[in-house]
């Protein structure tokens, strides 16, 4: 499937690289990619947590954590999360995310808009805008019914178009 074939590659890759290794530190280079809660907070948080999935909804990157809660990263236009490699680290990196494994993958983002968060269980996710997305366009549970019921809500004058 083509449509955003470039966050299913990040997942794909990534996911295997991670899975069930717990998050040593995070080292933020720019402040600003890390929304609630406050960086000094998020890192905090986020150390000690062990990823046990990854999961892609459109252009954003749940990863669930064993202690509870989640940090989601929204990729926006430019966003990437490259995978650990024995790499310098590039111009725009603002985020690193240091495993108990050694591996570190680091977010980059040349026009900086992508953004992490850190939801607690049974927080609202009030930041992110992940829960105003549609069902993906492939799924299951896409069908008819669903498509006639949204698409019923529409007003648009009757008659010929």
């Amino acid at each position: 499937m083509p449509e955003l074939l470039e966050v299913k590659t990040i997942k794909r890759v990534i996911a295997p690289q991670i899975q069930e290794l717990t998050i040593e530190r995070v080292q933020i280079r720019r402040q600003v990619v890390v929304a609630p809660p406050a960086t000094e907070a998020f890192c905090r948080k986020l150390a000690g947590q062990t990823v046990s999935g990854l999961e892609r909804w459109e252009k954003f990157l749940r990863f669930r954590l064993t202690l509870g809660g989640c940090a989601i990263l929204h990729l926006r236009l430019t966003g990437c999360l490259l995978p650990p490699a024995e790499m310098p680290e590039e111009k725009h990196t603002h985020l690193i995310l240091a495993f108990s494994s050694g591996r570190e993958p680091h977010f980059s983002d040349t026009r900086r808009f992508g953004r992490f968060w850190l939801l607690q269980d049974g927080e609202a996710d009030t930041y992110s805008g992940i829960a105003k997305l549609g069902k993906e366009p492939f799924d299951a549970d896409v069908f008819a019914k669903y498509l006639r019921a949204l698409l019923g809500r529409r007003k648009r004058p009757s008659g010929n178009a």
